[in-house]
């Protein structure tokens, strides 16, 4: 972590008096079960919102064919 603190102080211009932040390894238990639960929403809301996109755009109307609607099917597979 030293050179990624190194490397964070050039590019922020940090101060030399400034000391490295220290981890809180109590802490990691927490926020690993944290990131687990907000990555599993992120997945089905990304899922969700695909499949409703999908599904409106498979709608045929009444002026589509069956020709058409298997163009658009090979676009959405696309």
């Amino acid at each position: 972590m030293n050179v990624q603190w190194q490397r964070y102080k050039e590019l922020e211009l940090v101060p030399d008096n400034i000391s490295a932040p220290k981890r809180r390894f109590e802490l990691f238990p927490l926020a690993a079960a944290w990131r687990s639960l907000v990555n599993a929403l992120m997945w089905e809301h990304f899922y969700e919102h695909r499949t409703d996109y999908l599904e409106r755009c498979w709608e045929l109307n009444e002026q589509e064919n069956r020709s058409l609607a298997l163009q658009k099917l090979l676009r959405l597979m696309n």
